[in-house]
């Protein structure tokens, strides 16, 4: 048995370097794309009709602010309209329909669709609204999302190149620093958005559409087969059959539209859990398509990284659960080599991502003292990143063993969302529960250690294991929070004095 652990802990130590070491690959292609002048389009001589698709799910909180937006938009009157893809099953549909009475000038471009049913979810949604118009161009934005009036101006250029099927504007957050949790999410996702994202683009290689602040050309996507609902991450699957079939996307990493990160945390969960369990089918789907195809290695290489990061989640769950074991009695099991090859893949599996996080920080603002501040850190921010791959783990194998799924939108609208009753409605909220149950045993196990090492005298063992199970357990909590808040709140104090008599 102690051979088993310790040979299971390697394995587990040295997937998580592979991808660590990825990671360090993607700043170095960042850092060359960095030192060239981003292509400057042609100026814009035409205008062809463009739609713009709002796939709106029960979003009463934000779809006003996105409409207030979109209508603002800069483009020839008779060149573009508006189609919001309504599924609602709550006052958001009203919501709609006030605003568009108290905007009757935005209301005639504005097509307010209705499906009888959810079929295909946002994928289903989008393909309804092709059927209904024949315009060249669609630009897509979820609820969320503040385009500013220039966004077709800006964007549409790109397209004067008839290989270039999709245009895709960098995220930004509005509510970055709002708590700690939209900074640790702003964080992960800079990294993404700042450094993959420029990386690929600029170095020729698949990288993907996002869902939202971006604009596909219609013979593009009717190439690549349109929307699909037999994975729950549609804008991967359908970015990856639009390059394989030699379309071209562009990503323009200056250019940014401002979203909203989400407030609590099982919201931020479930969004984590769709994309993960997205990324997953689609690898299943396509994966074999693209090593088999007549690209570059080198392509073929990035989409193997890319397409496979979900199994990061099970690689830090197992080594959550092996980290004690391997301690207590198996740590003298792999020889003395062990000893020497140790920090060099301990660093590439921790000190690798913590890189990662913080250059995009760096990278984003050229802010030297937040790069340092979130270094600082990089213990919490690792942590808080352990403890989520239960939930991402989970997700792993959905995608493993399932194909397509509900679409689970991400609940917006800031600490709202908990006032409205929307997170109370989610139907994963048993999901979620056993979640939290399994981070707070993984937080105990290492919290065990911790107590068991530091009465032994190792101080830093106990420290670092600390660290992780009280990342579980602060996770657990904040879900908790989230999941069962008439617990948490205390009553609302009286707010009068009753009369004599009364």
């Amino acid at each position: 048995m102690p051979s088993f652990i310790a040979i299971t802990y390697f394995l587990t130590l040295t997937g998580l370097a592979l991808y660590g070491a990825h990671r360090l690959k993607m700043l170095v292609l960042y850092w060359r794309a960095a030192s060239r002048p981003e292509p400057v389009p042609p100026p814009l001589r035409w205008h062809p009709k463009v739609c713009v698709q709002l796939p709106v799910y029960n979003e009463p909180l934000v779809v006003e602010a996105l409409l207030d937006h979109v209508a603002a938009l800069r483009w020839p009157d008779e060149a573009w309209e508006i189609q919001v893809l309504d599924d609602s099953t709550d006052e958001t549909t009203a919501i709609i329909e006030g605003w568009l009475a108290a905007h009757p000038q935005a209301a005639r471009r504005v097509s307010h669709v209705r499906r009888a049913r959810r079929e295909g979810y946002k994928a289903g949604a989008l393909r309804e609204g092709m059927a209904r118009t024949d315009a060249d161009f669609f630009a897509i934005f979820d609820a969320d999302f503040r385009p500013q009036p220039d966004f077709l101006e800006r964007m549409m250029p790109h397209f004067a190149a008839a290989e270039v099927g999709v245009v895709q504007a960098r995220w930004e957050f509005a509510n970055r620093k709002r708590t700690l949790l939209t900074r640790f999410q702003a964080v992960f996702l800079d990294a993404h958005f700042v450094v993959e994202q420029t990386a690929r683009a600029a170095s020729g290689l698949f990288f993907n559409f996002n869902g939202t602040a971006g604009i596909w050309r219609r013979t593009a996507l009717e190439d690549a087969g349109g929307w699909t609902s037999d994975t729950v991450t549609e804008d991967l699957d359908a970015s990856y059959r639009a390059q394989l079939r030699g379309w071209r996307l562009v990503y323009l990493h200056r250019y940014a539209v401002p979203s909203e990160l989400p407030e609590n945390l099982i919201a931020f969960k479930s969004q984590q859990r769709r994309w993960t369990k997205g990324g997953v089918q689609v690898a299943r789907k396509l994966l074999g398509t693209v090593l088999t195809a007549s690209l570059p290695a080198r392509i073929k290489r990035e989409a193997w990284w890319h397409l496979t990061i979900g199994v990061v989640h099970p690689l830090l769950v197992t080594f959550s659960l092996l980290f004690v074991p391997y301690l207590w009695f198996a740590a003298d099991q792999l020889g003395t080599w062990w000893y020497l090859a140790n920090p060099a893949i301990v660093l590439l599996a921790g000190g690798a991502p913590v890189a990662f996080y913080v250059a995009g920080q760096f990278l984003q603002r050229r802010e030297w003292r937040e790069g340092l501040m979130w270094l600082a850190v990089s213990p919490l921010l690792l942590s808080f990143g352990l403890a989520l791959s239960v939930t991402l783990c989970v997700a792993f194998f959905e995608g493993l063993l399932s194909n397509g799924g509900e679409f689970v939108r991400t609940p917006k609208g800031g600490r709202r969302v908990r006032a409205g009753g929307l997170l109370a409605r989610m139907r994963s909220r048993t999901f979620f529960a056993a979640i939290t149950c399994a981070e707070m045993l993984l937080g105990a196990v290492l919290l065990g250690g911790a107590v068991y090492f530091g009465l032994r005298g190792h101080g830093e063992l106990a420290a670092a294991l600390t660290l992780k199970g009280g990342g579980f357990w602060a996770v657990a909590w904040l879900s908790s929070n989230d999941l069962w808040p008439s617990f948490w709140l205390k009553p609302a104090e009286p707010t009068g004095v009753m009369n004599a008599g009364t």
